[in-house]
């Protein structure tokens, strides 16, 4: 049994990965973090969620976890919060998982220093048609020269924070890598101006938010002649909730070291 505790837990994916490890025969969920102030911290869950029979209570402190009392940090926060529990997943040797987004490189740069203690997967994106989506557009983009243009969409619900999402910069770095050039190099987040004119090798990336959409990512491969569209949508967030299970699996007694999706999918 592999014991988790989910940080974010009473956000809309902390939640969901929390209600996957009660229903997953190997997986224990045995604490709930929020950030300082939260409404949630110091209730049941069972009375957060208003249903079931969790009554895990919900707590605002990393220091309450003990070394030896679990095996996986899940973190679905911010980031700061995220590098925190990189810190305390390092020092006890335990694993984490990070779906949280908009990390900085500075951040970025902690998490992977806490790596060399611990087993992390940083996952901007947990779901396997999106890591598939991954492989499909850098074997699309090895293959195609610049005489196709490449436009990368997101779309997300209205409450959505960061932007681009964390899926539409890693698509955005898959397409510079396979073209050999420096993302921050070529990337166009957006188009606003008198004059917009698309440059030769240029990646395209724009943000949507509407409604309750969960993720829409596409991207575009156009030439003068011919167009190819890459696209994945997630209609529920169990999709991401299920491969943050797998992740989870990955980590637990794993040696230390950065890995992602791609590791956890084996692809």
């Amino acid at each position: 049994m592999i014991r988790v505790v989910v940080s974010g837990i009473c956000g809309r994916m902390g939640g969901m990965v929390a209600r996957t490890v009660e229903e997953t025969d190997d997986l224990k969920l045995v604490g709930g973090l929020e950030m300082p102030g939260h409404p949630g911290v110091g209730r049941r869950l069972c009375d957060h969620w208003g249903e079931g029979a969790v009554e895990l209570v919900v707590s605002e402190r990393l220091g309450d976890l003990t070394h030896g009392s679990y095996d996986v940090i899940v973190d679905f926060s911010t980031p700061p919060q995220a590098v925190a529990c990189a810190e305390r997943a390092s020092r006890d040797a335990a694993g984490l998982v990070i779906g949280t987004t908009g990390l900085s490189e500075l951040e970025l740069a902690t998490v992977q220093e806490a790596s060399k203690r611990s087993a992390v997967v940083v996952a901007p994106n947990t779901s396997l048609g999106v890591n598939l989506l991954f492989g499909l557009v850098r074997q699309a983009a090895e293959r195609l020269d610049e005489d196709f243009d490449i436009e990368i969409v997101e779309e997300h619900h209205r409450g959505k924070r960061d932007a681009p999402s964390g899926t539409a910069l890693r698509l955005l770095e898959v397409v510079a890598d396979s073209r050999s050039v420096r993302s921050a190099e070529v990337a166009r987040l957006g188009r606003a101006g008198p004059d917009e004119t698309r440059a030769r090798g240029e990646i395209g990336v724009h943000s949507i938010r509407a409604g309750s959409i969960v993720g829409r990512h596409s991207v575009r491969l156009t030439s003068d002649a011919e167009e190819i569209v890459l696209a994945h949508e997630a209609f529920d967030r169990s999709a991401f909730a299920r491969g943050a299970a797998h992740a989870i699996r990955f980590v637990h007694g794993r040696a230390p070291g950065l890995y992602d999706m791609q590791d956890v999918l084996g692809l």
